[in-house]
C-alpha cells in the first residue's frame, strides 16, 4: 500500500505544470508600471494638529456657554479627523457668541450625544474686510 502511494504521490509531483495555460502571463511590455499606482498616505506622514478638547454630554457643554451669556450664532456639519489614523468624525459644528463681550465657543456635537470644545475666545468680531484668499465677490 505504501508503494502505491508513493507511486501515485511521484507521477503527481513530477507531472509538467499547466499553470501557464490557464493563467496565461501578461508580456512585460504590458507591465503595469508600479510607481504610478496611487497609493493611500501613511496618516503618520500627513502633518496633523494634535488637541485635547474638553467633551460631556452636549447639555452639559452648553451649561458652560450659559454662563458666559453666549447665543447661537450659526451651525453647520462637517468632519473632523483622528491624527493617528485619518479616521474621519462626522458631526454638527455649533459657534456660540457673546457679540456683547466678544466671548464665543465652537462646539463639535456628535450623534450619540457627546459634545467638545474644540475653541473658544475672546474679541469675537464680524469680519468686514477682503476675503483672506484675495478675490473680490
Amino acid at each position: 500500500m505504501k508503494r502505491i502511494i508513493s507511486l501515485v504521490l511521484f507521477i503527481l509531483l513530477t507531472q509538467p505544470s499547466f499553470a501557464n495555460d490557464w493563467f496565461p502571463q501578461i508580456p512585460s511590455e504590458q507591465t503595469p508600471n508600479i510607481e504610478k499606482i496611487p497609493t493611500v498616505p501613511d496618516p503618520t506622514q500627513i502633518p496633523s494638529l494634535f488637541l485635547k478638547s474638553p467633551c460631556d454630554s452636549f447639555v452639559k457643554m452648553t451649561e458652560t456657554i450659559k454662563k458666559y451669556k453666549e447665543e447661537l450664532l450659526f451651525s453647520g456639519t462637517g468632519l473632523t479627523f483622528s491624527s493617528q489614523t485619518n479616521q474621519p468624525y462626522r458631526g454638527g459644528m455649533f459657534f456660540f457668541t457673546n457679540q456683547d463681550t466678544g466671548s464665543w465657543t465652537l462646539l463639535q456635537a456628535f450623534g450619540d450625544g457627546m459634545a467638545c470644545m474644540i475653541m473658544n475666545g475672546k474679541n469675537f468680531n464680524p469680519y468686514t474686510g477682503e476675503q483672506p484668499y484675495g478675490e473680490k465677490q
